[in-house]
């Protein structure tokens, strides 16, 4: 199931429209694959922050045996890597070296692990007498995906099975996946790493509550030089100085932030008061009692205009929105389990 959507592109850079159309590119075969599948949980363009540190996922595939990290990459040419895993691509009729997007991932892969072990205590359960279970042996294992047009050239020992297109990668997915499951099945002196159905629901829900957005950039506007285009004669003696102090530059109107309230608690069942809510869609989004399994309508309106709110959904939150003022704040996170 897709538990995070690839979050919209709001910048004009030509290198960042790409890049967001190759992790869009994915994002589709990846949905296509897992959208139906109970026991593997997707999430596109995860951005996680630590101390000062941050890192972002572009994939990252959730599974009863552990975890996938996918870096996806815009090559319309070619990319060439050579027997010591080194990386070059053809841009601008010619060769120019880059970093090593298979090192990149495990890179993401270690601070993943470092960040989700920190709170191990309330993700994994404790084993057999009372021991905790930890991260430290989650298998994490890392494919790069190159645009659909682009060319891979591949050096002589072919030794770069975790590199492809990104209509192969689903298949790598399954393929790995399968292999995970069947060691799982066979008997052994040593158990296979394997999460709870309880432990996944929670760090689903970790990893989409501590996603943090990248902050949009704003250009400041150019300062045009005026172009004396006539010599005036009649000049007045005094001459005013305008110092840069004095030129105030037009404001801009700014995206505001989204507040992430939770507001869970202030939403109850119309019937029963009770809080236990899912959000379903029929012809519209209502919330669903997960107590008395009644439904109640839900009806936001904004306290700035007095205007009917949207609702949006964005992975398993749901998000009430004011277009006329611009506005937009968190309305209820649904339980992993829940689809609609």
């Amino acid at each position: 199931m897709i538990v995070k959507e690839l979050d919209p592109l709001k910048s004009n850079d030509k290198f960042e429209q790409a890049g967001h159309y190759a992790e869009s590119q994915l994002a589709f075969y990846l949905k296509r694959e897992f959208r139906d599948d109970p026991q593997i949980f997707v999430f596109n363009h995860l951005r996680l922050e630590k101390l000062g540190d941050t890192c972002q996922i572009d994939h990252l595939i959730l599974y009863p045996y552990g975890i996938i990290i996918i870096e996806s990459k815009s090559v319309t040419t070619r990319v060439e890597v050579n027997e010591l895993g080194e990386w070059k691509r053809w841009f601008n009729n010619g060769w120019q070296g880059m970093p090593s997007p298979v090192l990149q991932a495990q890179r993401q892969g270690k601070f993943l692990k470092d960040y989700l072990e920190n709170n191990v205590e309330k993700l994994l359960n404790t084993m057999l007498f009372g021991k905790q279970a930890h991260f430290i042996k989650m298998p994490i294992d890392v494919f790069v995906a190159i645009s659909d047009s682009g060319i891979i050239n591949r050096p002589k020992n072919d030794n770069l099975d975790n590199v492809s297109k990104a209509d192969q990668v689903a298949d790598k997915i399954t393929a790995i996946i399968a292999e995970y499951r069947k060691k799982n099945s066979l008997l052994s002196l040593i158990p296979p790493y394997m999460f709870d159905k309880d432990e996944i629901s929670r760090i689903c829900e970790f990893l989409l509550t501590h996603h943090q957005p990248a902050k949009i950039k704003i250009a400041p506007p150019q300062k045009s030089t005026p172009v004396i285009t006539k010599k005036i004669e009649l000049i007045p003696k005094k001459i005013i100085s305008v110092s840069p102090n004095n030129i105030h530059e037009p404001e801009l109107k700014k995206k505001p932030v989204v507040k992430k309230i939770n507001i869970n608690s202030q939403n109850t069942c119309s019937h029963c008061q009770a809080k236990n809510l899912s959000i379903l869609y029929g012809h519209s989004y209502y919330f669903k009692c997960n107590n008395c399994n009644k439904n109640t309508a839900i009806k936001n309106i904004c306290s700035q205009c007095g205007n009917p709110e949207k609702t949006r959904k964005s992975g398993l939150q749901f998000f009430t929105e004011c277009q006329k003022c611009d506005t937009s704040k968190l309305l209820h996170t649904n339980s992993s389990t829940i689809t609609d």
